[in-house]
């Protein structure tokens, strides 16, 4: 057997594989980090009081998609009133933040509700420091800082959030 013969049987048994572990992920509802470096930061709040944990379970009984770290909430990172940040997904693992953006961003969420009243100083604080942190790392511009509200009709972020995002941008 030539060689380009076998290189062609190697391809097809990899696609194969492939496609089995597809299946096999559909069916388990599992995500796996297998994206691009993320390009942008989209910015949201909880809408509600529950923590992390109360979050996961309600996004495990939404959606039902498991993370590789465990976890079934839709964002990347999640920020507690404390500052607390729990990470719920990696950065190359798509996300259940913001429809059509999920696989080219970092979805953070803050606990709470922004517009009935505002974050924590120590939610803004780890909210800069994530921010910071994973703008250095992925090379990602200022400019790609969105709030949920960029890509759809909400009320999400807030206008403190909101407020935080002009104020980044600004300089």
């Amino acid at each position: 057997m030539s060689i380009d013969k076998i290189i062609q049987k190697l391809k097809l048994q990899i696609k194969i594989i492939q496609i089995q572990l597809a299946i096999l992920l559909l069916k388990q509802k599992l995500t796996i980090p297998n994206l691009d470096t993320p390009k942008k930061i989209i910015l949201h709040h909880g809408g509600g009081w529950l923590d992390f944990n109360g979050v996961n379970e309600y996004h495990r009984q939404k959606w039902g998609f498991k993370s590789s770290l465990g976890y079934y909430a839709g964002y990347t990172y999640f920020i507690e009133r404390t500052g607390k940040i729990f990470q719920a997904r990696r950065d190359n693992e798509e996300g259940a933040h913001t429809r059509g953006q999920n696989k080219m961003s970092i979805g953070i969420c803050l606990m709470g509700n922004g517009c009935e009243k505002d974050f924590t100083p120590e939610q803004y604080k780890a909210l800069e420091n994530l921010v910071t942190l994973k703008r250095c790392r992925y090379n990602i511009p200022i400019s790609e800082i969105y709030g949920h509200n960029s890509f759809a009709a909400t009320l999400c972020p807030s206008p403190p959030l909101e407020k935080w995002i002009s104020k980044v941008k600004a300089g």
